[in-house]
């Protein structure tokens, strides 16, 4: 049987795993080793997002009262972390505004952990049964297994430019 994991634990999973990047980029002072590492959060986030889309807000939606007006916030924040990799990606790797938008990245992000990780995740533990968190959960870990499409999104658009660095 394959593992199924509880839907508010992958994305609390990959806020860890978005974390532990960021140090890594931090505790070396290789410039194309954070530029990797950056390009590597780019994805991940981007990838995380687009799980958000699929399989968070609509759950969101569903089962909080204030679920629309939850989602309307998180996609407004998304908007800010949006703008800060579109800048990242026009800064040379290394360069002082590269590292000033991976700071603001890393304020955002733990913006992000914390609102979603203290708010949002107790209230839908309340209101979702396990077996509805390990279902929804098990179809997003799957669904983060797919390629990215390339498509339209900023997201996509920033990740493929950043992997034409190197």
């Amino acid at each position: 049987m394959a593992y199924k994991q509880d839907l508010l634990e992958l994305f609390t999973d990959e806020h860890r795993e978005a974390e532990r990047l960021l140090a890594a980029y931090e505790a070396t002072s290789d410039v194309r080793r954070r530029d990797a590492l950056a390009g590597r959060l780019v994805t991940d986030l981007a990838r995380h997002t687009v799980a958000e889309e699929h399989h968070l807000h609509p759950v969101v939606r569903r089962a909080l009262p204030d679920g629309e007006h939850l989602v309307a916030r998180a996609l407004a924040d998304r908007a800010e972390a949006e703008r800060v990799v579109g800048e990242l990606s026009r800064r040379a790797p290394g360069g002082p505004g590269a590292e000033r938008c991976v700071r603001e990245l890393s304020d955002w992000l733990g913006r992000h952990s914390a609102y979603q990780e203290d708010e949002v995740f107790p209230r839908l533990r309340d209101v979702l049964t396990r077996r509805e968190r390990l279902e929804r959960g098990t179809r997003a870990a799957a669904h983060a297994e797919r390629p990215l499409d390339p498509g339209p999104g900023l997201f996509d658009r920033l990740r493929e430019r950043l992997s034409a660095r190197f």
